[in-house]
């Protein structure tokens, strides 16, 4: 990791601490507290000692705000966007903690209009990718830092965030894209319904640069299952377009496109080296947290 203040991780440049990383010939000019006189005594060779440096990371929090992420079920414990809030306070928290940088990408919700769902009425059953989107906001930046009021910027921040909105996925990753310059720690929240050429597009772009990125898939039960028993009306949160389902008729189909539709960006994730988690609002969602920590080894 590129940073510039003292931390846990490793960074690809070479310093001064205490992990050994390996010798090298010296050279005129070189400081020689730093030889080693061991090896020297040996092999009557002058080397020098180098050390891995270690420094800080830079972490961003990207969060999907299209209206689909406002959809709850009957068994969930909160929306999927209510969830993703939670799990990127807790990591900004933890990250901050241990004095890595925290920042924020998302997209401003102003001049939208957000649709109500009734819980547990309204599933969405989305196969193919929306041509039409909605106009939105300019981008919402905040740069990555350990001041002491970061933690509170980025709360208040995720508090204001609001599911409203067409399909805003592949524009969410071009600003991303375009504004986190150097390699940084994406943590990406996202339902992820958005399947398009574009979204697959971003996510190499940012692999391209060098970040490492984290997805934090969340799904509803009624997305993953489809429990659904009785005739119903389905609404799609984002064009409002309705549709009388019988459930029992449509659930095979349903289960085999979703399925596939989460096959296809597993493997586009396992590609990219990315590390994906899936969510699930009916669930408890340490086990998500507990993911981060095993791949934060990596990183360390």
């Amino acid at each position: 990791m590129e940073g510039f203040l003292s931390g846990l991780h490793d960074s690809p440049f070479h310093g001064f601490s205490v992990e050994f990383s390996d010798y090298r010939n010296y050279q005129p000019g070189d400081d020689l507290r730093h030889l080693d006189w061991r090896l020297y005594a040996r092999s009557d060779r002058l080397c020098i000692k180098r050390y891995m440096q270690e420094t800080n990371v830079r972490f961003y929090i990207v969060c999907d705000t299209s209206a689909s992420m406002q959809y709850r079920g009957s068994n969930a414990w909160s929306s999927k966007l209510e969830c993703a809030k939670f799990l990127s306070g807790a990591l900004t928290w933890f990250l901050l903690r241990q004095n890595d940088a925290a920042g924020m990408v998302t997209l401003s919700n102003s001049g939208s209009t957000s649709l109500s769902p009734s819980d547990g009425e309204r599933a969405r059953a989305r196969g193919t990718s929306r041509s039409e989107r909605e106009t939105r906001g300019a981008p919402q930046f905040i740069r990555p830092s350990q001041r002491p009021n970061q933690f509170g910027l980025i709360l208040r921040e995720l508090e204001n965030l609001q599911p409203s909105g067409g399909a805003c996925l592949s524009e969410l990753l071009q600003h991303t894209v375009r504004l986190v310059h150097r390699r940084s720690v994406i943590l990406f929240f996202s339902d992820l319904l958005e399947p398009s050429e574009d979204v697959a597009l971003g996510f190499k772009q940012l692999r391209f640069h060098g970040h490492e990125v984290i997805i934090f898939q969340i799904l509803d039960r009624d997305e993953l299952e489809f429990p659904f028993q009785d005739p119903k009306v389905f609404q799609d949160l984002e064009t409002g377009a309705r549709r009388a389902v019988n459930p029992q008729a449509a659930r095979e189909k349903y289960l085999t496109r979703f399925n596939a539709f989460m096959a296809a960006h597993k493997e586009l994730f396992r590609s990219l080296e990315m590390p994906h988690c899936l969510v699930r609002t009916d669930q408890n969602p340490w086990h998500a947290l507990a993911m981060f920590l095993a791949e934060r080894k990596r990183f360390k």
